[in-house]
């Protein structure tokens, strides 16, 4: 999970940095897959965030217009999202260490 966020993370990263303007046709297909991804593994709004932002990327190539300042602003609902679920992520991760922390101890007390 945390691998897969760490993607999102770089790629909404990258996003940001570079603009919609020079960003590779291949992004759009990398968000689609990671949107998938995402989804599979019960991060069903954030794989909504990275699927919105793959077609609002993919509109100019099909005849669309593009806003940047709203993909951008999608772009950073989605690294905050991702940031968020990452929080939670390491907070869990830590919860679940104390417990066996917690655990070992009391075993060795036995």
């Amino acid at each position: 999970m945390k691998a897969l966020l760490d993607e999102g993370l770089l790629v909404l990263s990258d996003l940001l940095q570079s603009g919609a303007g020079t960003c590779h046709p291949e992004t759009a297909e990398r968000l689609q897959k990671l949107s998938q991804d995402w989804e599979a593994s019960g991060l069903h709004t954030g794989a909504r965030r990275l699927d919105e932002i793959a077609k609002t990327l993919e509109d100019p190539r099909h005849g669309g217009t593009a806003d940047p300042l709203a993909l951008m602003a999608l772009v950073g609902d989605a690294a905050r999202y991702t940031q968020f679920c990452l929080q939670k992520y390491c907070l869990d991760a830590a919860g679940r260490r104390l417990c066996q922390t917690e655990q070992a101890y009391e075993e060795e007390a036995q």
